[in-house]
């Protein structure tokens, strides 16, 4: 046996230890698993979450009761799709008919009827917490890919929701929001493309950081990975073009719809193709107390038009690029409405159920999971919880349902909240 180097063989103490460990590149931390265990390591599933931001009603899209009484139904028609005993709202044909493709969670339920409460529950699979903000379930599974790609792992479009952030993991973790409206001719991301003396200024501000020679601070170890992510689209002509709609068919803009929901769908099958691991799409607008039907079927486009026309041209370009099996589509919202119509026609906060549509990655093709009972006010059968939501998602995109972070305090904080387990009927 080798003997063992001299200084090596000396004792270390506990501030020997933490004194080496400063002079480390603090960047090399992000991936440390004090912040967060990756997702398994060659994973190169994607998700895409269009979250309807206001609390859409599961009585007018996915879990429709034509043979319920009239204050309870609604004035909304119903259609049926290709799975049995499931109706749609008469706007939503194209994905009715795209129903044996997808995954239906009719039974979600939970107790937070507070937009912002329910948002950070359905976001994160956690329960809020006065004193601990769990990370959004995108930022989780963007940990596992390399941050040397110039492509953001988490890209929001247009932002991101209080809740879709990287709670309680370093700020470096958080969400490339694009802004704007990929719906208008003129859109583009803002200052995307590079200054004439953008590389000089860099060059420049790393050789002034050098001269501090001090260890980097958390704070600037941040703003470091900030910029170097920020060089790295600038620089690199092919990462903005995955940016520029109008590279795409003029078909196949039509198809998803010239509109803001439209486009955003098409620039988030652009971005996972092109290695993002997650894409939010945050569609607002969806809290209708008053006059649902004319909420939900009036505008340019109208609510439940656009939804169908950019979630069915998403599904199906998915499968004609064959991306179906490597990239998840989630469509949710913080809770559902009140099964009986208030006296302004509309439904108010109701959290005791609603509706999430998926496809995609690992889930399978055509389940429909739980019931409602006929009113639509509660699951009829197998409840699900946000937890048990997350659970299935994260298994169904291969990572790991007992995966743990730690949060700052050093304490180990488990990505599925504790009771929360997969829905094997959603899974292939």
């Amino acid at each position: 046996m080798n003997p063992v180097p001299p200084e090596l063989a000396t004792p270390c103490t506990r501030r020997d230890l933490l004194g080496a460990m400063a002079s480390l590149p603090l960047l090399r931390l992000f991936d440390h698993p004090t912040f967060g265990t990756p997702a398994r390591r060659g994973n190169r599933k994607a998700w895409i979450l269009v979250w309807l931001d206001g609390g859409a009603s599961h009585l007018e899209t996915f879990d429709c009761k034509p043979e319920a009484p009239p204050d309870i139904r609604g004035d909304l028609k119903s259609i049926p799709t290709r799975a049995d005993g499931v109706f749609f709202g008469e706007p939503l044909g194209r994905l009715a008919k795209l129903m044996d493709r997808m995954t239906l969670f009719r039974s979600i339920t939970h107790g937070e009827g507070q937009h912002d409460r329910a948002s950070e529950y359905l976001l994160t699979g956690h329960r809020p917490s006065p004193v601990l903000h769990h990370p959004f379930l995108g930022v989780v599974h963007a940990l596992g890919r390399s941050e040397d790609s110039a492509i953001p792992a988490y890209v929001a479009i247009p932002d991101a929701p209080t809740h879709g952030r990287e709670g309680f993991l370093p700020a470096a973790r958080g969400p490339f929001e694009v802004g704007g409206n990929p719906g208008r001719p003129d859109f583009r991301v803002h200052d995307l493309a590079p200054r004439q003396r953008t590389p000089a200024r860099s060059t420049l501000l790393r050789q002034l950081d050098a001269l501090d020679g001090a260890p980097r601070s958390p704070s600037e170890a941040t703003r470091d990975a900030f910029l170097a992510q920020a060089l790295r689209m600038t620089l690199d002509p092919k990462t903005r073009a995955v940016f520029d709609l109008g590279a795409e068919a003029d078909a196949v803009r039509q198809r998803f719809g010239r509109h803001q929901l439209g486009q955003s769908c098409l620039l988030a099958r652009r971005l996972v193709q092109h290695g993002s691991r997650s894409v939010l799409i945050r569609d607002v607008g969806w809290d209708h107390h008053r006059d649902i039907k004319r909420a939900m079927t009036y505008g340019f486009p109208p609510k439940l038009t656009a939804l169908d026309q950019s979630i069915s041209a998403l599904v199906e370009d998915l499968e004609r690029h064959d991306l179906a099996d490597d990239v998840m589509v989630v469509v949710a919202s913080e809770f559902g409405r009140t099964p009986r119509l208030n006296p302004s026609g509309g439904r108010d906060h109701w959290p005791r159920a609603q509706s999430v549509l998926a496809f995609g990655a690992g889930l399978a093709r055509g389940a429909v999971v739980g019931s409602t009972d006929r009113k639509g006010e509660a699951p009829a059968s197998d409840a699900i919880s946000p937890a048990d939501l997350h659970a299935t998602l994260i298994a169904a995109l291969g990572g790991d349902v007992g995966q743990t972070l730690r949060a700052p305090n050093g304490r180990p904080i488990p990505v599925v909240e504790a009771g929360g387990r997969p829905v094997r009927g959603a899974l292939r």
